[in-house]
């Protein structure tokens, strides 16, 4: 199986951040921090591989990259503003 990540530096970051689902098992000596094959842009690029075939498992987790909610919430008010709906408000 491989391992994906958003970000190798926000998956492995030390508590209390970081992906307890990696760091439980490299800090118990079951998988090392290598074990993360790619983070989802090196896949995306073509930079790293991905599944060798068919049968291969791949495990995608995600740890919420901030610049991924600003792609989101830009997504949402560009169509917003196209069907002319939602609402402005003071901050």
């Amino acid at each position: 199986s491989r391992v994906v990540v958003e970000s190798r530096a926000a998956a492995l970051a030390p508590p209390p951040g970081g992906s307890n689902d990696l760091l439980w098992p490299i800090r118990d000596g079951l998988i090392a921090a290598t074990h993360v094959h790619a983070e989802l842009g090196e896949l995306v690029s073509g930079a790293r591989p991905g599944r060798a075939d068919a049968t291969q498992l791949t495990l995608y987790k995600s740890v919420g990259v901030a610049v991924e909610d600003a792609a989101a919430a830009a997504l949402v008010l560009r169509l917003a503003r196209e069907r002319g709906v939602g609402r402005t408000i003071e901050l």
